[in-house]
């Protein structure tokens, strides 16, 4: 069960409570499970509108009295048979009773036009015999609890709302970490913003360095940005640091563990058009070739000798085989030092993913900015030609010649500039030739109309230079789209210079994160304690062995809850 309040409020009872009713245009009756009315003695969604309008006229202070709301429920509930008529009319009894809108005016409208049922309350904030006006004050925060209370006493799902999400994965629970005899540091605070954008692109959010991990950062590695010779240098250099390069919305981020810093906060000089200018290369092209290198050297045919000459059951084989080899290999060495080498080659591949990701997102994003200038370009040339048309119809009612004239106030204009003869027209519009009318003496119909025109005249010049320059900066930027979104799928495809690319991405990530996995359940607080490994990168450590701990307890906890048949 969750609750909805529409930013955009309706305007007016009448065509709410006909668009509810599924009488408006597009809409169908059919969509209405059952309707009911309070305080009101009719079921008429016009006349209801009526009275509602009437009393809502008594208090003039209140400029929006109508008041939207909406109660649905989870389609499992629905197909459960939990929220039968009765029971959503029991419900909606009640969150009237818990908002104080008993004595409101009011229409519900019951529909089943999705999977999930739900109910559209239409409230006039006006009460009917007092004329105050209801406060919706924390009216959010009612409907929250109220939606909880219900949904607790009768069984019902609610979804989690951002904040107890973001509570229910924080790791907050030490009891099962008694074994760890000293606390590891806090895990990162992640910005809303951060959390919800890594929540889209499917991966773990970061948090943003403090100041102080910035200035640490910084000491360490603006060195390299200035000896650095080109990108593959760079990343190279940072690599040894274990901070690798990526793409973040618009610019590039260091990212060092859960943790990443902007480019520009490692010092003067180092911006990302400044270095782009300094290499000779684009970081996108960069980072495409890098990828197309990388994914070249984790094919199997790199790895195993005569792959290519292999039968597809031999090539099976051999790949589980060399696969078996590296776990043994892998177990054999120190636990922390192999937890080591797999998080930064886990980070590191996330790095890359994201990077095909942000590829994908940035067509995707011009494709759709083109379509959408495609239709604002022919509306901007309509908008252009009615300006034009509205001019000459009015040059025309004005002067004889309006072609001529038109040619004098361009010539005008080229002379002594577009405001300076938009005063001259104004003052003495015969400069661009004999009015209709004027030399007649008497008032005639044609004087009259070119009078009148005459007004408008400079307006309508004006609005079609406007339109004429707005037409011309769209297509200047359609341009610079179009040239954008080839430079994209140019990268996009030296990315994809391997078929299937997205797909061996997946499979050697998941690889990556499988190996981590295994290395953090070798390791204990106390062995990354003891290791040789700098402070900075043991405390990188704790955090992600304690994320690691707090998601297998929450795992363990799901497969006990589902193993009981709930």
């Amino acid at each position: 069960m969750r609750f909805k309040i529409p930013a955009k409020q309706p305007a007016a009872f009448k065509s709410s409570a006909l668009y509810l009713a599924g009488r408006s245009r597009g809409q169908s009756p059919d969509r209405v499970a059952w309707m009911e009315v309070r305080n009101l003695e009719t079921k008429d969604p016009v006349v209801a509108a009526a009275i509602m309008e009437a009393t809502a006229s008594r208090n003039l202070r209140c400029k929006k009295p109508t008041y939207h709301f909406v109660l649905s429920f989870d389609p499992k509930d629905a197909k459960l048979g939990k929220v039968p008529p009765e029971v959503m009319r029991d419900i909606a009894n009640e969150a009237i009773e818990r908002l104080g809108l008993t004595k409101h005016q009011m229409m519900i409208y019951a529909h089943k036009d999705t999977k999930h049922p739900h109910m559209h309350f239409l409230v006039n904030r006006i009460h009917p015999q007092t004329g105050k006006a209801f406060d919706r004050h924390n009216d959010g925060r009612k409907l929250t609890a109220l939606c909880r209370d219900i949904a607790r006493e009768r069984g019902l799902n609610i979804p989690l709302d951002r904040a107890r999400i973001r509570e229910k994965e924080r790791v907050d629970d030490f009891d099962e970490l008694e074994k760890l005899k000293k606390d590891p540091p806090p895990p990162p605070k992640i910005r809303e913003g951060e959390y919800w954008q890594a929540k889209r692109d499917e991966r773990e959010p970061q948090e943003a360095m403090d100041k102080e991990a910035v200035k640490a950062l910084r000491k360490k590695v603006q060195s390299h940005f200035y000896n650095a010779k080109n990108w593959h240098d760079l990343a190279a250099r940072l690599g040894a640091q274990g901070v690798f390069l990526h793409r973040k919305g618009q610019g590039i981020v260091l990212s060092k563990g859960e943790h990443f810093a902007k480019l520009s906060q490692m010092g003067k000089g180092v911006r990302l058009k400044e270095l782009e200018e300094r290499f000779g290369e684009r970081f996108d092209t960069f980072a495409a070739r890098r990828v197309k290198a990388l994914m070249k050297e984790e094919a199997p045919e790199a790895k195993i000798p005569d792959y290519e000459t292999m039968t597809p059951a031999e090539r099976g084989r051999a790949q589980r085989k060399y696969e078996a080899q590296l776990a043994v290999e892998r177990n054999r060495d120190d636990p922390v030092m192999e937890l080591d080498a797999a998080d930064l080659e886990y980070h590191y591949w996330k790095g890359v993913d994201e990077m095909y990701r942000f590829h994908e997102r940035r067509i995707r994003r011009l494709e759709q900015k083109r379509a959408w200038m495609d239709t604002q370009l022919e509306r901007r040339k309509g908008y252009a030609r009615k300006s034009r048309e509205r001019l000459e119809d009015s040059l025309a009612t004005i002067f004889g010649n309006a072609k001529r004239a038109e040619k004098r106030w361009l010539a005008l204009e080229k002379k002594y500039g577009v405001e300076e003869a938009a005063k001259m027209v104004k003052e003495t519009p015969v400069r661009l030739g004999l009015i209709k009318g004027f030399d007649l003496g008497i008032e005639t119909k044609a004087r009259k109309d070119a009078k009148k025109a005459l007004r408008y005249l400079l307006e309508k010049r004006s609005r079609f230079r406007r339109q004429q320059q707005e037409l011309e900066a769209h297509r200047g930027k359609m341009l610079e789209n179009k040239r954008l979104l080839k430079i994209a799928l140019r990268d996009f495809e030296l990315l994809k210079g391997r078929a299937n690319v997205p797909y061996e991405l997946r499979a050697i990530l998941r690889d990556r994160i499988q190996r981590r996995a295994k290395a953090m359940k070798r390791v204990t607080y106390e062995m990354i304690t003891e290791s040789s490994l700098a402070t900075d990168r043991k405390n990188e450590l704790f955090i992600a062995h304690r994320r690691f701990k707090y998601r297998q307890m929450q795992l363990d906890k799901e497969r006990e809850f589902f193993g009981r048949g709930w």
